[in-house]
């Protein structure tokens, strides 16, 4: 097993996940680089520090596979970044959901391996990041699709991270960041002003490594800012949240443990509220 704290990072050989590849590398990490279509460039740059994996991300089978060549090398896994994504295809006659099966499922896939074998480690635990997008908080009209998967992103990565306690924070990319997956004349067109720097999503990884606090949250990066995003405010009070109640038997029947979040309904107490105040749903604490 290697001393060296361990990444693997999907989407590793351009934009946002080279810059975290590059950023990770220079503080001593090991990089998994999992990836459709491979930089050799870079990796030949990288050496030692890194392998890399061809990988399609919304396949289950081609991710399973690379995480375990990755566990089998290096012995640990600290931290994934579920950062893969494309941007809608052109209108088929049916439609082609790849986007979504790239940015949603690629992101449900490697998190579901990387609470795997992260529970697997020395000391069980580590660090997964989401990249999602301004598209996941704002929507972007040109892109339907891509919006929908954006979000599906944030609301995954908040409704996991307590019950979890090892996925770590979803963050955000606002306005409009320069990398590949943007055509030069779309980036051409958000003029240089509105353009987020590389830099700054570095700097966001940087926190959600760095600050434990931060699970389950989502980081906006703006041009130079790295913000909090906060959670909406429930618009009806108890009543909205109640909407999105927990209660136990139904999550033990699904996932076959008990949530142990505090305030998931308990069915003996929940049954005792009805009858003193039928339909109105109050939470009954474990």
């Amino acid at each position: 097993m290697t001393s060296e704290p361990v990444a693997i990072i999907t989407g590793a050989c351009s934009g946002i996940g080279e810059a975290f590849t590059l950023y990770l590398v220079g503080k001593g990490w090991r990089v998994a680089m999992f990836d459709i279509k491979p930089n050799p460039d870079l990796i030949k740059k990288l050496g030692d520090a890194v392998i890399f994996h061809h990988v399609d991300v919304s396949e289950y089978e081609s991710q399973a596979r690379c995480f375990q060549k990755t566990w089998d090398k290096y012995g640990r896994l600290d931290l994934v970044c579920t950062n893969a994504g494309i941007l809608d295809q052109s209108i088929p006659p049916k439609p082609n959901l790849k986007c979504t099966d790239i940015n949603v499922k690629g992101v449900y896939y490697g998190t579901q391996l990387a609470i795997h074998f992260m529970r697997k480690n020395k000391v069980p635990g580590g660090t997964i990041v989401a990249t999602a997008s301004a598209a996941s908080l704002y929507p972007h009209r040109g892109f339907p699709e891509y919006s929908g998967s954006k979000a599906a992103v944030w609301q995954f990565v908040r409704a996991s991270a307590q019950i979890l306690q090892m996925v770590g924070e979803a963050f955000t990319i606002s306005r409009s960041i320069a990398t590949p997956l943007m055509p030069a004349a779309m980036a051409a067109a958000a003029g240089s002003g509105s353009i987020t720097l590389m830099s700054t999503v570095v700097n966001a990884l940087n926190r959600i490594i760095t600050d434990e606090s931060l699970s389950g949250a989502a980081l906006e990066c703006s041009i130079d800012k790295v913000l909090l995003t906060p959670d909406p405010e429930p618009l009806n009070g108890e009543t909205s949240t109640r909407a999105c109640f927990v209660w136990d038997p139904i999550f033990h029947q699904i996932h076959h443990e008990p949530s142990g979040l505090p305030d998931a309904a308990d069915p003996v107490q929940t049954k005792a509220s009805s009858t003193a105040e039928k339909g109105s749903g109050v939470f009954a604490k474990l």
